[in-house]
């Protein structure tokens, strides 16, 4: 019995974009030392850059680096399947279908279709069964006869018993620009919260100096509830939201559900 694997893929931890990338686009104009004059370490903006890529990947529900998936487990449903073996995978942009397979919970037989049969939709990832020859009725579970056991051929619905390979994800280099500005804007706020707590103290709304009758004051908006750089942090989120909505619609469009 082949091994059963969920959105099994390795950890790749390579930034789409630089920590210098970050600051001169994203950070320009904040200073970014301490009192001392250290500079912010790129180890500090290359952990938000990290972050940000799992954030747009969870929120968009995509993959941002090149992946294989192997054995993604999908159920039977007797509708889909008479449609060309209809099966919407789990994970987007999908590139390739290397294996749609069925394997009997009880006989552990596996049958694997012809990849010349594999069409994808690489947006919507659906994958359908497209027969190049013989006939129609050869992809029909229960229809032909001879790909399920007669304990399952009346049956709508059977789970797990549908299992696929195939690879997603954006090729190197070629992952949209909206999206890379999505992420620079994101791990962007990290950065600007630490910088807003140094420009006067953490919690610092405002200083003085005096000494023999010279004062000087500074003010800045910092408080105990809000960041030196608070405004900036706000419209990155503003853009943040907005352009979500637009990257999820070219992405996938619109799904839809007929009850």
């Amino acid at each position: 019995m082949s091994e059963i694997a969920y959105n099994i893929r390795p950890q790749n931890n390579d930034l789409l974009i630089t920590a210098q990338f970050v600051k001169d686009t994203f950070l320009f104009g904040v200073d970014l030392t301490d009192d001392n004059g250290n500079e912010m370490p790129n180890t500090l903006i290359e952990f938000y850059i990290k972050s940000a890529q799992k954030w747009i990947e969870r929120e968009l529900q995509i993959l941002l680096h090149p992946t294989v998936i192997t054995n993604e487990a999908h159920d039977y449903t007797y509708i889909d399947y008479t449609n060309f073996g209809c099966v919407k995978l789990y994970n987007f942009p999908v590139r390739k279908v290397t294996k749609y397979a069925i394997q009997f919970p009880i006989s552990n037989e596996i049958l694997s279709y012809d990849p010349t049969w594999f069409k994808t939709d690489s947006v919507g990832g659906m994958v359908n069964l497209i027969p190049t020859e013989g006939t129609f009725s050869a992809i029909l579970m229960g229809q032909g006869g001879s790909f399920l056991p007669l304990l399952y051929t009346a049956r709508d619905y059977i789970p797990y018993l549908i299992f696929i390979d195939y690879e997603a994800g954006f090729e190197e280099g070629q992952v949209p620009f909206d999206i890379l500005e999505l992420i620079g804007m994101k791990a962007a706020t990290g950065p600007l919260n630490i910088a807003g707590d140094l420009i006067a103290g953490a919690g610092i709304a405002s200083k003085s100096i005096s000494l023999d009758g010279l004062s000087q004051s500074v003010g800045t908006t910092s408080s105990a509830t809000n960041a030196g750089y608070g405004a900036r942090i706000l419209q990155y989120e503003k853009q943040i939201k907005e352009q979500l909505i637009n990257i999820r619609l070219n992405l996938k469009g619109i799904s839809m559900v007929v009850a």
